[in-house]
């Protein structure tokens, strides 16, 4: 089906990435801050769950692989297949590129529950920075798709046949 197939140029793909991202992202990000603010003004506190130093380091932990570690390995991994394929065509690229955005948008979520649960500062200070830098790191910017169509070597879809 014509609709299913990813035949588009930077401005198309980028408008895909872009709405996936905030579709995945933004519902978490207002309510991670709206949660924040609640606790931050006194008008919530949040559960009386006393979390215990095994969830608050497995909760960063995890924020940490899945918003740092996991973009870098799947990047390599994506970058690996280029030895086999020669060239990526731009469904196989939004296909790479949705999958980050959909990974990374766990951190914010991470985040939220961080916030949640009221974890030690250090904990929810270091969640909360994993999942601003997959944020800003995976942002779909016409410059970052650019330079990625660059190097994973990406074909328009009419040009392979």
């Amino acid at each position: 089906r014509q609709e299913n197939r990813c035949n588009h140029n930077i401005p198309g793909i980028m408008k895909k990435l872009k709405r996936l991202y905030f579709q995945f992202i933004t519902p978490a990000v207002l309510l991670t801050a709206g949660v924040f603010l609640l606790q931050e003004y006194k008008i919530w506190k949040g559960f009386d769950i006393l979390p215990s130093r095994t969830l608050s380091i497995t909760i960063f932990v995890l924020a940490v692989a899945i918003g740092v570690a996991f973009p870098i390995f799947t990047r390599v991994w994506f970058f690996g297949k280029l030895k086999e394929k020669k060239f990526f065509s731009e469904e196989e690229f939004y296909a790479y590129e949705s999958f980050v955005i959909k990974m990374i948008s766990l951190t914010p979520y991470l985040a939220l529950i961080a916030a949640l649960l009221k974890l030690p500062n250090f904990y929810f200070a270091g969640t909360s920075l994993a999942a601003l830098y997959a944020i800003y790191y995976n942002y779909p910017s016409e410059k970052k798709i650019q330079f990625d169509k660059k190097i994973f070597k990406v074909k328009n879809d009419a040009d392979i046949d």
